[in-house]
């Protein structure tokens, strides 16, 4: 054999590999969407096998969204439409999902259920204790996504969020799941969360009922649970097949099936609000 057909043969065996190499689309954003989207990407792979979805750890919304113009990214997971700015710029937003914003509690603080009134108490600093028990509240910093979608519940809300975001002896939590994490953990813990983040994780969470209403996808989709978070995936304008493809299977009927089963309505683009 010629050192000619060996450096060949050699090329030819390198150009195999690398076309059995499965191609990655590298995935975080907003926490609430993650453990969901792990879902998403695993059924994706059995049809589609040489494409991994890869999840990377959780940078919120607007981490991603910087992620992906900066081409550290293929898909941003965001809890928020785009701003004008970034509207200017060479990413779009596809809406997938909504989920039910919830008020969730530690198992030990025997909340049931919630009117408005008792939620604004909580975040006002009127509603401290609950039967013996301190209520510990667990708060999102003043730029993450969950704050606009408490502030939009009410104006007695967005005055008690106000009041909130200046107390000094907050439990601040910088993520989702540190979130969770908060609520799980701490004793009397209450705080606002995704009803996804709850199901997808298998979080140890009391989501309470909402002026008589339990939040689920069902009373989100009949419009008697009115409150939720719009997920989005953010990409470049013209992203590769691969990328393209992974949107249309979280869209199919399939990945609404996944959706569903973890606590989100897919998007439907009449009839629903953003």
């Amino acid at each position: 054999m010629t050192p000619w057909t060996v450096a060949l043969m050699a090329v030819l065996l390198l150009s195999g590999v690398r076309t059995a190499v499965a191609e990655t689309v590298r995935v975080s954003g907003t926490g609430g969407a993650l453990a969901t989207m792990r879902i998403l990407g695993d059924a994706f792979r059995q049809s589609n096998p040489r494409i991994r979805i890869a999840i990377l750890p959780g940078m919120g919304s607007s981490g991603s969204i910087k992620a992906v113009l900066a081409g550290r990214l293929d898909i941003g997971l965001s809890g928020r439409g785009l701003s004008v700015a970034e509207r200017a710029l060479d990413i779009v937003e596809t809406k997938y999902a909504r989920t039910p914003f919830v008020f969730g509690a530690n198992d030990r603080l025997k909340i049931t259920g919630l009117t408005m009134e008792g939620a604004v108490a909580i975040y006002a600093g009127k509603r401290d204790w609950e039967d013996g028990r301190r209520i510990r509240l667990v708060m999102r910093p003043a730029e993450d996504s969950d704050i606009p979608v408490l502030k939009g519940m009410s104006p007695a809300m967005r005055e008690a969020v106000d009041l909130a975001l200046h107390r000094e002896g907050m439990i601040v939590a910088m993520t989702d799941q540190d979130a969770a994490d908060a609520i799980e953990a701490v004793p009397g813990a209450f705080g606002g969360t995704t009803l996804s983040l709850v199901l997808s994780e298998k979080r140890d969470i009391r989501v309470l009922p909402l002026g008589g209403v339990a939040p689920s996808v069902r009373t989100l989709a009949m419009g008697s649970y009115p409150y939720s978070k719009t997920f989005r995936m953010v990409t470049k304008k013209n992203p590769p097949a691969s990328v393209r493809r992974f949107i249309e299977f979280v869209r199919s009927p399939a990945g609404s099936a996944i959706l569903a089963k973890n606590g989100q309505e897919p998007w439907r683009e009449k009839g629903v609000r953003p």
